[in-house]
Formats: C-alpha cells, sequence, structure tokens
C-alpha cells in the first residue's frame, strides 16, 4: 500500500484554515492509500499521528500522541524523530500539500519534496512562487488578462512620501498574504498610513490597489487530469462588506453556485483560467480569483492551495473529492516518472583538471 503525505498547518497567519483543509484531505484519501497525516505546528516543527484525523483534538492538541518526523535530503523515507536519533516510518510515494500561506503554498514545501524525491500532487516551485507574490503574477500576467493598477511598499514612510497614480478609496493587503487577513480599505491619505502599517505586522511588503465599487467577485478553480485541464464552473461568493473579508470566506461562507453571470463572461472567465494553468505550468488544483466590473474582468490573485482544495466547485460530494485525489496522485506520478527520464548529471571533466586549481584562488 502506497504512503500518502498530507502536509496542513504550518507557520502562516493561514494556520488554522489549512488544518481544515488538510484533516479534510486526509480522510477523503482513497482507502487503498496508507494517509500519513503531517502536522506542521505553529513553530515549524512535523508531526504525525492518528488523533490528527479529527479535526476536534486540534482545540488542545495532545503533543504526547504525536511523533516528530522529518524528512532528509536525497531520501523519500519518513523518519521519527527521537532526541538526536532517526528511525524510519514508512517510505512516502507521493504528497499533498495543503499548507496555505507562507512556508507551504509559496513553493518551500515544493522544494523539501523535490530535494527528497517525493512526487508532488501540487504546484512545484516555480508556479507557486509566482502565484504567491501579489505583484509578480501581475506582472507575469501583463498581456494575458487585465489587472487592477498597483504600487507596493515596505514601510509607512516610503507610502507617505508617494504619489498614488489612482484615486481612493484604495485596498491594503500583503503581498504574501491570503485570507484576506491584513486586509485594510482605505479612504484618504490618514488611513493609508495606517492601513500600511497594520498590513506590514503580516509581511515585509504590502500592495496598495484602489477599491473597485459595485463589483461582483467571481472564482474558478482548476486542476489537471491524465486527460488535461479541468475547470471548473464559476461560483460568485457573497460579501457583506466593500471585499470579502475572512469572515466571510470560512464563518457565513455564502455563494451562489454557478454564478449568476452572462454566459458569455462565465465562459470567459474559464478560458482565463485555463490559459493561466498552463501558461504558469501549475500542477494540483489552483483557485483564482476575479472581479467583474460591468462586463470588464480583473484576474485579482492566483491560489495555489486554494481552501479545501476547492473541491466544492467541482463535485457537491466527498465522494467526488476522492476521486479528485486520485486524478492528482495519478498526474503526480506520471510526472514524477517523467521528470526521472530527464538526465541530471554531467561530467565536465573540471575538476580533474584546471577547476580545483582555479577554485583554490577564489
Amino acid at each position: 500500500m502506497k504512503s500518502i503525505a498530507v502536509f496542513f498547518g504550518g507557520v502562516s497567519v493561514e494556520h488554522d484554515v489549512s488544518v481544515i483543509t488538510g484533516v479534510l484531505t486526509c480522510n477523503s484519501l482513497d482507502k487503498s492509500y496508507s494517509c500519513v497525516p503531517i502536522y506542521v505546528d505553529r513553530t515549524g516543527e512535523w508531526f504525525t499521528g492518528e488523533s490528527l484525523l479529527d479535526p476536534d483534538n486540534f482545540t488542545r492538541l495532545d503533543y504526547k500522541k504525536l511523533t516528530r518526523v522529518s524528512l532528509i535530503s536525497g531520501s523519500n523515507v519518513l523518519y521519527a524523530v527521537r532526541g538526536k536519533k532517526f528511525k524510519q516510518l514508512c517510505v512516502i510515494s507521493a504528497a499533498i500539500n495543503c499548507m496555505h500561506g507562507e512556508r507551504g503554498e509559496d513553493g518551500s514545501l515544493a522544494g523539501v519534496l523535490k530535494m527528497s524525491g517525493i512526487a508532488n500532487a501540487s504546484s512545484d516551485v516555480y508556479p507557486s512562487a509566482l502565484a504567491m507574490d501579489k505583484t509578480l503574477t501581475k506582472r507575469a500576467l501583463k498581456g494575458i488578462v487585465k489587472t487592477l493598477p498597483y504600487v507596493f511598499t515596505e514601510s509607512v514612510k516610503q507610502i507617505e512620501e508617494m504619489a498614488l497614480p489612482f484615486d481612493y478609496p484604495v485596498i491594503v493587503k500583503p503581498v504574501f498574504g491570503g485570507s484576506s487577513i491584513g486586509v485594510k480599505i482605505a479612504e484618504n491619505k490618514d488611513e493609508l498610513s495606517r492601513a500600511v502599517g497594520y498590513a506590514l505586522r503580516f509581511g515585509k511588503r504590502v500592495i496598495v490597489e484602489p477599491c473597485l465599487k459595485d463589483f461582483t467577485e467571481i472564482n474558478c478553480a482548476a486542476y489537471k487530469n491524465v486527460s488535461g485541464i479541468k475547470v471548473s464552473e464559476c461560483e460568485m461568493p457573497v460579501r457583506r462588506t466593500d471585499y470579502l473579508t475572512f469572515a466571510d470566506k470560512y464563518e457565513s461562507g455564502k455563494r451562489v453556485f454557478p454564478a449568476d453571470i452572462p454566459q458569455k463572461i462565465s465562459d470567459k472567465i474559464k478560458k482565463i483560467t485555463e490559459k493561466v494553468y498552463d501558461i504558469f505550468g501549475f500542477n494540483g488544483v489552483i483557485r483564482i480569483d476575479y472581479f467583474l466590473k460591468d462586463d470588464t474582468v480583473y484576474l485579482n490573485e492566483i491560489n495555489s492551495v486554494p481552501g479545501s482544495l476547492a473541491y466544492y466547485l467541482f463535485s457537491d460530494t466527498l465522494a467526488g473529492f476522492t476521486e479528485m485525489l486520485d486524478e492528482l496522485l495519478e498526474v503526480a506520478r506520471i510526472n514524477f516518472a517523467e521528470d526521472n527520464t530527464v538526465k541530471k548529471t554531467y561530467d565536465s571533466g573540471i575538476l580533474s583538471s584546471v577547476g580545483s586549481k582555479s577554485a583554490k584562488h577564489l
């Protein structure tokens, strides 16, 4: 039986949301797999154990029932860590990333998996890093889809000295943030300074954009199976304020699905979603969030590890989620096998000739 590692938690403000996604994914895996839940706590340590499969246990987690674990570069073996000793637990065949935010969704975990030689059923390092940085996303999307104008800053002083190229109100958010954490709307320069100061508590860089009025938020997801890229119908999350808050996303959870928008707009959004997935080279499931103002579509952000892996946009049952996970793991297996056919060594002869001598003079 193949062991599938599911990573969740993490050193991120989205830690709690990640726990929900991870536990749901663990419990939805087909029983033909051996699920290995790997919980990354708020300090960055890794743990596994059966109690991690029950979401109710996270209100007061009993670490005595858990085993601290680790991977070692160059090996797909998961080890139990006991003091300074490592004991082999199991061989990991593939992994699913359910870690939202930094040190997970940003490509960090993908890099660890690559170094350990583990098939990854989620996106690789490069597209994950690109999608996580909202400013890089906009630059990469130029000429593909409309995005809102923006400026970014690393300090309150810098933004106070800056002349905005757009009018108030503006929306302020951490460049690497998610789940609407750290987001504020500013109606004037004083509020902008306070909003930037607040957002900087959640990241080193902040992005400022014009705040649209009378717009609609639209979400669309995509993932790859052996037949190609599969795109979901569009959904319209319901917000209670000028922007979609954390409470709107995870507490009320109201939405219109499929979104009540013209068919030609829905088709356009789905086409953009498929194109972005393909051009960025994503794997696994992603969700793209859009703004719809009149008939103009703006891409807001890309989530390479969306909440609940956005399974609800493809199926209204957990059985459908199980099938989706099977498809993701099959693609991961194929990609991993293909990657291993690529030659990764080259005997240049440098070390046996001038290379070693040149190194002495560095």
